[in-house]
């Protein structure tokens, strides 16, 4: 389908420099602000400790909430309002009863302290219990730093372990060989800040390693926004016909110091789920750097979404203390004991839910004959879409509380608010736009409003500052009174070194009309504009309020890189992620059928083609 006659663009010339935000502007927005803990944790410097793996030392709450008595449990249909109760003054609720859990060392470790075997443990105070360790059968040496984990109801369904270190990574892949792994869930990045966390025990993309008795081959390996699948064929040397797949999961988006977003997590853990094969053969593993505290936040909410067709109750402490009886200190912070509850809130509320093409066609179809359109399944679906998206309050838009804009009606949540980093005399760093992820960037999008007439140069340094090539205007620029204002063919902002900045804009011709035909193609043609145009920056997606159309066009722009990636698609999760950024993206019933019949046409119109390959 040819697009050039239904949007145009320009080549729009800047002088780029670089500039820092200062210190003191930094400290006034509250950036370098570091959130209170409230267990006191060891020296960070300490060697010996993971800043994410903390080993709390002492409860805030006194010896008088440390007790072995069962907590209730929650009913899934309240979890919401359990949630909303435990996190009532700053959370005390979920630190009180965090604060219940028995940790530390309370059953013996003699294997893992023998002198020979100190030097395999990634940490001086994190060891497997003797009960519960993984032992490397037909092996000198049987140590390795690992637990069997039981589930709910089944035993020994994952094993819980550390990091490898580079004189462990042989033992990690004789046991993935032993215990018939099929599966590896990495929850950590090889280096977080100054410190290494993990050594890269696999291969780099088609290339081979020997370790020890075995040679891994990488196969396959696809890089989403949160996470990156890898694929690995494992040979039995001794029997080079023995052969087996391993897949690892490696998210990738646990921050240094803090949680996942729950629904990020959920999508990850959705992904390792619906890939399994149908026979479970042996046990998940699961690793962090200790093994401890990302591993059983983890292991958790894998372990509840198990059961969750069957059980109409939880209890996540007496999990945690379940886990605790087979490997120390599972869970080691109270966030992530709340990040277990808001994730499975999430899968509980709306779990997400794959369609091949053929499937989106046949749904579609049906739901968009259904007459009248406000009875229709798929105004049902925006309404529940709609009572799961995120509610915000004031004190999540902190940051614009601080900047009189009259000028928006919509402003940017403080998590993701983008900072101007330039100098430019008399302005300051704040300009309201949001990062936006893709399917397979963390930072593919950036979305803002047009700026107004005294706004010209922050839109300016906002584009150089993010290294931005592309701006996609949801509308045509004749129709934007500001845009002769940031339009010009050459502009300029002075600082140090200048340099020419190439960026390409495009718009649509005529305006994205409701009930219009040709509104459905022109949207494909602004989609296919921005994937065929090479940029190593994020794309600049704008519109007056900075939502209209805008989360339209990053869902067609993801769902599409779903679907040629791993031949699904699902609408809802796609929709449910941008709003947890902008709640307001794709939030009109006008928008969420546009959407739907825009993804449609793209299907119908490249049936029979190869639409399924890796980009």
């Amino acid at each position: 389908m040819a697009f050039s006659n239904l949007y145009q663009t320009i080549d729009v010339h800047l002088e780029e420099n670089k500039g820092v935000m200062n210190t003191e502007m930094k400290q006034k927005l509250g950036e370098t602000k570091k959130p209170k803990k409230v267990r006191k944790s060891r020296d960070p410097n300490d060697e010996d400790l993971d800043v994410d793996e903390m080993i709390h030392e002492e409860n805030p709450y006194g010896d008088f909430y440390v007790n072995e008595e069962p907590l209730h449990d929650v009913a899934i249909s309240n979890l919401g309002k359990t949630i909303e109760e435990k996190s009532g003054n700053e959370d005390d609720g979920f630190k009180k009863e965090y604060a219940t859990l028995l940790y530390g060392e309370k059953y013996p470790c003699d294997v893992a302290k023998l002198p020979v075997n100190i030097p395999k443990n990634r940490f001086k105070t994190t060891f497997p219990y003797d009960h519960s360790r993984v032992v490397l059968a037909d092996k000198r040496a049987d140590y390795i730093n690992a637990n069997y984990i039981d589930g709910i109801t089944e035993e020994k369904m994952y094993i819980a372990t550390q990091g490898p270190k580079q004189n462990t990574v042989a033992d990690f892949w004789w046991m993935i060989w032993q215990e018939n792994v099929e599966q590896v869930v990495m929850l950590t990045n090889l280096m977080e800040g100054s410190k290494w966390k993990c050594v890269q025990y696999w291969p780099n993309l088609q290339t081979s390693m020997d370790c020890g008795s075995f040679s891994i081959h990488s196969i396959e390996e696809k890089q989403y926004a949160f996470y990156i699948v890898r694929k690995f064929t494992v040979t039995n040397k001794k029997c080079k016909d023995d052969r087996r797949t391993i897949t690892q999961y490696h998210y990738t988006a646990w921050p240094d110091h803090g949680i996942p977003e729950p629904l990020c997590l959920l999508l990850f853990h959705d992904h390792v789920t619906r890939t399994q094969n149908g026979i479970h053969t042996g046990p998940v593993l699961v690793h962090c750097s200790a093994g401890i505290g990302r591993t059983g936040t983890y292991i958790a909410i894998d372990a509840f979404s198990e059961g969750r067709k069957t059980q109409n109750k939880i209890n996540i402490a007496e999990y945690i203390k379940k886990m605790r009886r087979n490997r120390m200190n599972m869970v080691q912070t109270y966030e992530q004991y709340k990040t277990i509850f808001l994730t499975l809130l999430e899968l509980f509320r709306a779990p997400p839910a794959v369609l091949s093409a053929t499937e989106f066609l046949q749904k579609n179809l049906t739901e968009m004959s259904s007459k009248p359109a406000n009875s229709s399944a798929l105004k049902k679906e925006l309404q529940r879409l709609l009572a799961v998206r995120p509610q915000y309050t004031e004190k999540d838009y902190k940051v614009t509380s601080q900047f009189h804009d009259p000028s928006a009606s919509i402003h940017p949540l403080d998590k993701y608010v983008l900072f101007l980093t330039s100098n430019v005399p008399n302005r300051g760093s704040y300009i309201n736009a949001i990062s936006v992820p893709s399917f397979t960037n963390q930072n593919a999008f950036i979305i803002t409003n047009y700026p107004t007439q005294g706004d010209t140069v922050d839109f300016l340094r906002l584009i150089t500052d993010y290294d931005s090539g592309v701006v996609v205007c949801m509308e045509p620029l004749y129709n934007v009174e500001s845009a002769s204002k940031w339009l010009p063919t050459t502009a300029r902002i002075k600082q140090f070194n200048d340099k020419a900045w190439s960026v390409e804009i495009t718009e649509p011709l005529n305006g994205l009309e409701e009930n219009n035909s040709k509104t459905v193609t022109h949207i494909l043609g602004l989609v296919s504009f921005a994937r065929n145009t090479e940029t190593d920056g994020p794309i600049v997606v704008m519109s007056r309020d900075g939502a209209a159309l805008c989360g339209v066009f990053c869902a067609v722009y993801n769902l599409i890189q779903q679907l040629k990636m791993d031949e699904e698609i699902d609408v809802f999760s796609a929709v449910r992620l941008l709003q947890t950024r902008r709640p307001e993206l794709c939030s009109t019933m006008r928008e969420y059928q546009l959407l739907n019949e825009t993804l449609q046409s793209f299907i119908t119109s490249h049936m029979g083609e190869n639409i399924y390959y890796n980009q």
